[in-house]
């Protein structure tokens, strides 16, 4: 009885990976590679996300300073920034639990105060928010090579714009 080889066993030339297989591989690599880095927060996004949450804070103590009826301070130290309000008893700093806690910079972000001048108080308070709706103008600009500015008007309107 004569036996032949069996027509689909490969042979070991035949054995291994297609061409197309491995550039499929390789696409499907490249193409997660890709979405990983596209949404990697890089220092845009980090600059952005601090001048955003700066803005929405301080929007927040103008409402909480006409809520309360008590003026409210923004200090700003290089560590961070945070608030204080003003009580019977001098200026107390709001924290614990609060919206208005003290809030650190980003490892890598720094900020600038524009405006006031930063040597106009050494008690680090840059603009105050009184509770008929009014404000201190005050600019400060965040990031080293991409930059957000924040700003607060006279009438106490909050900005935050990317920097030309």
């Amino acid at each position: 009885m004569q036996t032949s080889a069996k027509p689909n066993s490969p042979s070991t030339s035949e054995a291994g990976f297609t061409l197309i297989e491995v550039m499929t591989a390789l696409l499907i690599a490249s193409m997660l590679a890709g979405a990983v880095l596209l949404l990697w927060p890089g220092e845009s996004m980090i600059v952005r996300s601090t001048a955003e949450k700066l803005a929405a804070r301080l929007t927040t103590a103008a409402d909480e300073s006409v809520l309360a009826n008590r003026q409210i301070a923004v200090f700003v130290t290089t560590q961070g920034y945070g608030f204080e309000r003003r009580e019977a008893d001098g200026w107390r700093r709001l924290g614990g639990n609060s919206a208005l806690a003290f809030e650190a910079w980003p490892a890598s972000t720094s900020a600038q105060i524009e405006k006031p001048a930063a040597t106009e108080r050494a008690d680090g308070r840059i603009a105050f928010l009184d509770p008929l709706g009014g404000a201190t103008p005050m600019r400060i600009v965040i990031g080293n090579t991409v930059k957000w500015i924040v700003e607060i008007d006279g009438e106490g309107a909050v900005h935050a714009n990317p920097s030309d």
